[in-house]
């Protein structure tokens, strides 16, 4: 580079640092992460040259033989101010401190390192086993303890079909434990736990509402391997799942719950549980970022019952419902408010005061139902022995009745009276006893006909992908790995994962060992693997 092409860069240099200077000089600037402070950083690597300043009366020497003297490294001229070495904050910065996450750095970011040390010891693992021995549909889920008498909530399908439960901390302490009470409807079992000791408890929330959008902690026991901690935030509030009946609105998040984290808190960034971890969305077993929780409001109400009468005694109407709706020619149809009387039961409130199919129930105790759901919930809101005032329709023609609220049963027994009323089966008898533990360690996806094209797999072959393997499980035990595929076991041509359930499941009951597979590995080879049950 020539004398002259050096000095323009360094006038440039100077000019550009002067001009940022002024801009810099009124700000309060919010370091960005990883930055050093000012006085531990070193100067800018940046060459400046001053050229000579010519007497009065003078001129220039022609630009080749021009002189310049170089500055020492990381100085600037007198007349001109020092550039601020930090990178400047937003704007709002300058105002006021942060209020919102959007308006702060990564850097200001707090650390929940604080907060797990102090809710962690109350989070216990449930471990659920039958009198052999032998574990549970689900075997290991999560719960937390909720009072100074050493209540713990958990799932009630985590203790399902269990004999015998134990209380287990994260340093290994293990305790016996008894049922307090549970509601299927709802998913929630209450235990307290059998010692002499005093652990320590955390509380539900009881603060503003929680919305969309706010951070929250999940700590569990995914897949049995030890007490597991992770952050993410409330993703949608009032989901409903196919399976989930009609009592409870769940919070959606997406921080990583997976099976084990059944039962487990959800905190908020107080400490104070927001909710109770419940299921997963999935097709794979494994979390994609799609879980429900029953919110802390649900989830006390039901506590308070099972504490104070062993159960949740709900309202019983004796209807079936469905959200109303009406046809119209050529045209499917459309929804209305209210919800339709789809069966009455025998020897229920609705048959004896008179309610029939097709009647449309608009409104109970004086608040508009808009659909089933919110009819049901109506109802089962009332103690037994209320009385209902409602409004329904018949024939385009509004009725009132006062009737009084009976017991709703069990869900089995709900189930078979629907079934009878309707000419339908009754369901089959809840069986009596421990699940079939159908837990393989291996977690398994679905194949597409361009994954199976893209990975080599003959057009003929159907096939389940290992997306992971569980560690410490037989299935690890026995050599499965992550991208293989399994194409048949026992015989049973793996077309979805579903098929797999069923072979597991049969050969538990059988009392099998193990499963033959047929496998393709990754690099395309097939062969014959055991999987250990």
């Amino acid at each position: 580079m020539s004398h002259k092409t050096k000095t323009i860069v360094g006038t440039a240099a100077l000019i550009a640092a002067a001009i940022s200077a002024s801009s810099y000089a009124q700000t309060t600037f919010v370091p960005a992460i990883n930055d050093v402070p000012t006085t531990q950083q070193a100067a800018p690597e940046v060459e400046i040259y001053q050229p000579l300043r010519p007497q009065a009366g003078t001129t220039l020497p022609p630009a080749p033989e021009m002189e310049v003297t170089p500055l020492p490294l990381g100085t600037v001229p007198d007349s001109l101010p020092a550039p601020a070495v930090t990178t400047p904050g937003p704007y709002s910065a300058a105002r006021s401190a942060p209020t919102n996450l959007y308006q702060a750095p990564i850097s200001s970011l707090p650390s929940i390192a604080d907060l797990v040390d102090r809710v962690s010891p109350s989070v216990v693992n449930i471990i659920v086993t039958t009198d052999t021995g032998e574990t549970t549909s689900e075997g290991q889920g999560s719960g937390f303890i909720i009072s100074p008498q050493k209540e713990v909530v958990t799932n009630y399908h985590v203790i399902d079909g269990g004999t015998n439960i134990e209380i287990e901390f994260n340093n290994g302490e293990k305790y016996p434990a008894s049922i307090i009470g549970t509601d299927e409807e709802t998913d929630l079992a209450l235990l307290r736990l059998e010692s002499h000791k005093s652990f320590p408890h955390v509380k539900f929330h009881s603060g503003p509402k929680t919305r969309i959008g706010d951070w929250v902690v999940a700590i569990g026991n995914p897949f049995g391997i030890g007490q597991s901690t992770s952050l993410g935030v409330i993703s949608a509030i009032g989901r409903s799942r196919v399976d989930s009946g009609s009592y409870v609105d769940y919070i959606q998040t997406d921080a990583t719950i997976n099976r084990g984290n059944s039962g487990g808190p959800l905190f908020n960034l107080d400490g104070d549980v927001v909710g109770v971890n419940s299921a997963i969305y999935s097709p794979t077993g494994a979390s994609v970022g799609i879980a429900f929780v029953i919110p802390h409001g649900t989830a006390e109400d039901i506590i308070e019952s099972i504490r104070s009468e062993g159960k949740v005694r709900r309202g019983y109407l004796g209807a079936g419902l469905r959200t109303a709706t009406f046809e119209m020619e050529n045209r499917p149809g459309i929804y209305k408010s209210g919800a339709t009387i789809n069966n009455v039961v025998a020897g229920s409130p609705a048959e004896q005061y008179g309610l029939q199919v097709d009647d449309i129930i608009l409104n109970i105790n004086g608040e508009a139902v808009r659909n089933s759901v919110e009819a049901t919930r109506a109802i089962g809101a009332l103690r037994p022995g209320d009385v209902a005032r409602m409004i329904y329709e018949r024939d385009e023609k509004t009725y009132q009745i006062n009737l009084s609220i009976g017991e709703r049963p069990d869900k089995h027994s709900i189930e078979t009276a629907s079934a009878v009323a309707q000419g339908l089966p009754p369901p089959e008898p809840k069986r009596v006893g421990p699940k079939v533990n159908i837990d393989t360690g291996l977690q398994v996806l679905d194949l597409s006909p361009e994954f199976r094209s893209a990975i080599g797999m003959r057009s003929d072959q159907v096939g389940i992908y290992v997306e992971s393997v569980t560690p410490g499980s037989g299935a690890e035990q026995g050599g499965f790995s992550t991208g293989m595929v399994i194409l048949d076991a026992d015989g049973t041509p793996m077309a979805e994962v579903g098929s797999l359930r069923s072979v597991v499941l049969n050969a538990r009951i059988a009392n099998q060992d193990g499963l033959i597979m047929n496998v393709r590995l990754k690099d395309g080879r097939e062969t014959f693997m055991v999987l250990p049950l």
